[in-house]
C-alpha cells in the first residue's frame, strides 16, 4: 500500500502519488497494490495538516503508543480509528499487505519502521535522500507506530523536501519507483 496526503499541508505528496499512477496506468504488468494518493481531502483542499475535525490523521492509528496527551496542532482525536480516513487504511492493511508506504514532507528523508531498513536503504540510494531508523521526534499513534513497530510489517515514511514538487520531481519519482518494487522478501 502506498497513500499521500494524510497532511492537507504537505500538497506534493499528493502530486508525487498522482504522478506515478499515470506512470503505472501505462504499465503492461503493473504491481499488485493499493494507491491512496489523497487521505486527507479535506485538509488539502483547505491546506491545513488536520483533517476537517482538526485531527491530526498520523496519530489516530492503534498504536501502543496512542495517547491522547499531545503537543499542539497533533491532536490524535478522541480514540484510535476514531476518523473516517484512518479506519479506511486500516481496513486496507487488515486486507493484507506486505509493506506500506507513506509520503510525506519536509524532511527529505526515506524514514521507516519494523524490517524495512534494507528496502529504506534501496530507496534512498534511487533518491539520493538519507535512511534514516529514526525521524528525530516522537510519533506517538502514527502508521508507522502501529503498523511497523507494533505489528512487525515493513513500513516507509517517504518524506520529501519542502515546498512543491518541480524542483525534486525526478527524485521523488526515482523513491516510488523504488518503493512499489516492495521490501525485499524474507530469507
Amino acid at each position: 500500500m502506498i497513500f499521500a496526503g494524510i497532511h492537507g499541508d504537505e500538497p506534493a505528496s499528493v502530486e508525487a502519488m498522482l504522478e506515478l499512477a499515470v506512470r503505472m496506468e501505462g504499465e503492461k504488468d503493473p504491481p499488485s497494490l493499493f494507491l491512496v494518493p489523497v487521505v486527507n481531502p479535506d485538509g488539502i483542499a483547505r491546506g491545513t495538516k488536520n483533517s476537517a475535525r482538526d485531527v491530526d490523521l498520523n496519530r489516530n492509528f492503534p498504536a501502543r503508543s496512542f495517547a491522547t496527551t499531545h503537543a499542539p496542532g497533533y491532536f490524535p482525536g478522541p480514540a484510535p480509528l476514531s476518523e473516517p480516513e484512518t479506519q479506511i487504511l486500516a481496513g486496507i492493511v487488515d486486507g493484507g499487505i506486505r509493506g506500506a508506504v507513506a509520503v510525506h514532507a519536509p524532511l527529505a528523508c526515506v524514514n521507516y519502521d519494523g524490517p524495512a531498513a534494507a528496502w529504506a536503504e534501496a530507496v534512498a540510494a534511487a533518491c539520493g535522500w538519507p535512511a534514516r531508523g529514526d525521524i528525530g521526534y516522537p510519533t506517538p499513534g502514527s502508521f508507522g507506530s502501529w503498523l511497523g513497530l507494533d505489528r512487525g510489517l515493513p513500513v516507509l515514511t517517504l518524506e520529501l523536501p519542502a515546498g512543491p514538487l518541480a524542483p525534486f520531481r525526478r527524485a521523488a519519482a526515482a523513491a516510488l519507483e523504488m518503493a512499489v518494487a516492495g521490501p525485499p522478501e524474507p530469507a
